[in-house]
């Protein structure tokens, strides 16, 4: 019988792979909120205005958001591994739940501005499309996913405290998904909002970098 061994360089390469990952995809929200020419966390029509005066910037913000959301795929594997070492059944839970924000959920709300800015609708058109977007669709309700996903990242931050993983980046997960909504609901602005995904950046990072070397067998 033949055992194909899986080559430590290869390995080593995906572990950091998967720490980088872990890094950039909050890293690169964080960098789109600090540096976004709009009110990111305005509402309303206040926040459409500001998005349509930069309507040219949405083409990099959007593909920059893509990359963020491709790379969180492997980032949640490599924070969810540590965390299920820590405490197996919390952890999963926790893993199931933080992958709901990778998945295409939610509507672009963005995207339907931007579109609809685009086919010359005027500013209170758009808030009544968005509005009835966010409330007025079947799924509309999906929208609270989000939410869900960030109490998937809070139960990884718990079950990540009996890991191998720090102390400081085990706590920082638990707290950065609370100021997440905080920066919204209060419309702290983008340097609030910014400064909330660097500290889960730095949380998630801080947690995959405890992911086990590869071992040959």
């Amino acid at each position: 019988m033949t055992t194909v061994e899986t080559s430590p360089t290869i390995a080593g390469f995906t572990r950091y792979a998967m720490i980088v990952c872990a890094v950039v995809a909050p890293l690169v929200l964080a960098l789109t909120l600090l540096f976004a020419p709009h009110e990111a966390t305005a509402e309303g029509e206040a926040y459409i205005r500001s998005f349509v005066a930069n309507l040219d910037g949405y083409a990099l913000w959007s593909w920059l958001g893509v990359l963020s959301i491709a790379a969180f795929i492997p980032g949640i594997f490599a924070v969810s591994k540590v965390a299920r070492s820590g405490r197996p059944v919390l952890g999963l839970v926790g893993m199931i739940l933080a992958f709901i924000l990778a998945l295409p959920i939610g509507i672009d709300t963005d995207g339907v501005i931007y579109a609809a800015t685009k086919i010359g609708l005027d500013v209170p058109t758009t808030n009544r499309l968005v509005t009835e977007i966010d409330e007025g669709l079947p799924t509309s309700a999906l929208g609270f996913s989000f939410f869900l996903s960030l109490l998937g990242f809070v139960l990884l931050g718990i079950a990540a405290l009996r890991s191998a993983a720090p102390k400081w980046a085990a706590i920082a997960m638990i707290v950065a998904p609370f100021l997440i909504p905080v920066a919204w609901i209060a419309q702290l602005g983008n340097l609030a909002a910014g400064a909330a995904w660097l500290v889960f950046a730095a949380a998630s990072g801080g947690i995959a970098l405890a992911l086990p070397p590869a071992q040959r067998t």
